[in-house]
Parts: structure tokens; sequence; C-alpha cells
């Protein structure tokens, strides 16, 4: 890759290194510190799954996770969340792998800008920054910069929050779903939740529901069995690992939840997907 290439996928609030670390960390691999390495990474870039069976209400759940730390601005939470909740999920829109780089950006753009402008960021920096990574994305003929290009531009927008956002209040519920979905695998009932963000558990449990519609009990359900099934599809664990890193007190209790939510148990939801596979 040409030194112009390097020059034309850089942003212009994050380091080379910072790319560097970001994509090695969601991708779980060492790196040296070369900046020409960045593409040779991406080839093996976990993060992203074009799928033509994924449904606009999984999509949207996954985007309600790392947009709330976009407006944050807590870009050590978003690449946690990525890491964690891999992959990120978008719908198939080209059977050609460069414009489908070029729609992944276009169609996670829209909801960066919202996430920022909820994080006080002013949104014509929002749309500036979206747009650039566009720009670039159709600018390249390479498809693994295309690619490559989504995770840089939600880290540059999370970090422009963070150092160009107007103070804001977020709502308790907000700093309630963070904490939920940054420690899964531990125990969330409101008293223990409530302590961690500093209030007590009938105003977590109250302000939550006032605020999402939705009780905190059901919210906790509801993001454990979304990242089984994410588990299920994307992973060889065995349905014990899978309670226990999403935080079910059991295999069973797991297998409980997950078929009154979508109908079937876990090991049911897995022989599916092999067979449409």
């Amino acid at each position: 890759m040409s030194a112009v290439d390097l020059e034309l996928v850089m942003p212009t609030l994050l380091t080379e290194q910072e790319i560097i670390d970001a994509v090695s960390f969601v991708n779980k691999a060492s790196v040296e510190d070369e900046m020409s390495e960045i593409v040779t990474y991406s080839k093996n870039m976990q993060f992203i799954a074009v799928s033509t069976d994924v449904s606009a209400r999984e999509i949207a759940e996954q985007y309600e996770g790392f947009a709330s730390y976009i407006a944050l601005g807590d870009t050590d939470g978003l690449l946690r969340f990525i890491r964690t909740d891999m992959p990120l999920m978008e719908p198939k829109t080209s059977d050609d792998p460069l414009l489908q780089g070029r729609s992944a950006v276009a169609f996670l753009s829209s909801t960066c800008i919202e996430a920022a402008r909820k994080g006080g960021l002013p949104a014509i920096r929002s749309f500036a920054i979206t747009q650039h990574y566009m720009n670039l994305a159709n600018e390249t003929s390479n498809e693994e910069v295309a690619h490559y290009l989504v995770l840089p531009m939600m880290l540059e927008l999370t970090k422009a929050v963070r150092k160009e956002g107007k103070a804001r209040t977020h709502p308790l519920s907000h700093q309630a779903m963070n904490y939920v979905r940054s420690h899964l695998s531990q125990r969330l009932d409101g008293d223990s939740v409530a302590n961690a963000l500093g209030v007590s558990r009938k105003t977590l449990c109250t302000r939550f529901k006032n605020e999402t519609g939705e009780t905190f009990a059901a919210y906790v359900r509801r993001v454990r069995v979304e990242r089984a099934r994410r588990l299920l599809d994307t992973t060889d664990y065995d349905i014990a690992q899978i309670a226990y890193q999403t935080g079910f007190s059991s295999q069973s209790h797991l297998q409980t939840a997950f078929k009154h939510a979508t109908g079937l148990t876990p090991r049911e939801w897995r022989i599916r997907e092999i067979r449409e596979i």
C-alpha cells in the first residue's frame, strides 16, 4: 500500500497506533507498530458479519449497544463491547465485496450520527466525520480498506464526543444499560447494579421503566438471550459455557429463558442455524 493510500485512511483525531491497537484488540491478535500492517490485519477482521438472514430487530438490539458508548464518548467501552459482542452485524446489500464495504460505512453512519448527537456533538461535526469516511470508502478500490473504515469511523466519533461534545447528563437507564452490557457474565440484580451506579434499587427500577418502557429485569434477560444467540451462531462453545458467559445461573436457566424468548432451546437454535448453512 502506498504512502498516499495510507494518508487517505488516516482519520482526523485518531493516531496511527490507536487504529492499530483497536483492530488488534477486537480481533484478539498481537500486532507490530508498522502502519503498513493495518490492511493485513483487516484481512482477518472478525467483527463484521454480512448476512441476508439478520433481522432488523437483531441489528437494532446490537446497534443500541455500541451507540450507547458513542453517546458517552467511551472509546474503551466501545472496543470492549465490539470484542465481546462480535460479530457486528450488517445486512447483505451486494455480492460485490467492495460495494458491500461501502454500504457498511454508509449503513452505520446514520446510527453513529444519532448516537453522537445524543452525546452533545454538533450535527455538522458528526456529519463531517461520517462523510469523510464515506468519501474514503467511495474513493478506494480496495475492498478490505472499505470494510476496515467502519471501526475507525466509530472510534473517531466516540473520541469527538469525549473531546467536543457538550456536557450533558445521561439518563440513569443509559448508564444502567452500559453497565449491564459490560458486566453480563456477573450477577446483575437490581440491588447490585443500583449500588454500582450509586442509587437505590427502587430509583433504578422506577426510572429505568419510565425512561425505556421496559423493566430492568426484562432488559437484562433480553440482552443475555441476545448475547447467547450470537454465541450460538458464531462460536462452537457448548451450552454450559454460553450460560456462564452470559450470566445465567445454570444451563437450565439459560434454556428456559432462551426458549421463552425465541420459541427454541439453545440446542434447537444451533441445529437450525447449521441446517440453514
